[in-house]
């Protein structure tokens, strides 16, 4: 998990878990009215007793949090969870009049709560963004690629100190045969001067 999703996937998640614990306390009536608008954004949940959509409804929102707070939970998974369950909010308060305002889109007044909910789905897919973006294999092949340049501008360092030591060293040695070679020419000369003498 990346830096990014932390923030992301910590408020999305908490926020996601207590609202799923809170829903196991609803009655089948509340339950009821619940499924009623909930069927507007996905119809197959009217196949389902109050009962069973409460169950439905506590399972996937806690297991939705839990996998956004969850670390082990690939971003992949855990964007694609909370995409797909605020996909289904934003389906519902599409489909249902009384939440929008004439045009379907902008949120009227009882709208608002539900519209809101727009940002899970932003924080979802910026989690599976992300998480495609900066995937392990992608981060280890950019560190392989760093490290090699860090080994060939070392290497290339070493190289270039022991080129200038050569230098240096073929420096110290010409100033050598050339002092050698002056002493030398030196004592010629004064030889010959002492036999002129």
């Amino acid at each position: 998990m990346s830096i990014v999703q932390i923030p992301l996937r910590l408020t999305s998640g908490a926020f996601i878990l207590n609202s799923g614990l809170n829903k196991r306390k609803l009655s089948d009536e509340q339950a009821a009215g619940l499924q009623q608008m909930a069927v507007k954004g996905v119809p197959q949940l009217s196949k389902l007793t109050p009962a069973q959509f409460k169950n439905f409804l506590v399972a996937s929102e806690v297991g939705t949090g839990a996998a956004l707070l969850l670390p082990v939970v690939p971003g992949w998974l855990a964007g694609a969870a909370l995409t797909a369950f605020s996909g289904g909010l934003m389906s519902m308060y599409l489909n249902t009049p009384e939440m929008t305002q004439a045009d379907g889109v902008r949120p009227s007044q009882e709208g608002t709560a539900v519209a809101k909910d727009l940002f899970l789905v932003g924080a979802g897919v910026g989690i599976m963004a992300d998480s495609v973006a900066n995937r392990p294999g992608k981060r280890r092949k950019a560190a392989k690629k760093r490290a090699a340049r860090i080994d060939a501008a070392r290497d290339a360092k070493v190289e270039a100190i022991a080129a200038a030591k050569a230098d240096k060293v073929d420096a110290i040695h010409a100033a050598r045969d050339e002092q050698t070679a002056a002493l030398r020419e030196a004592r010629e000369e004064l030889k010959k001067l002492r036999k002129a003498a």
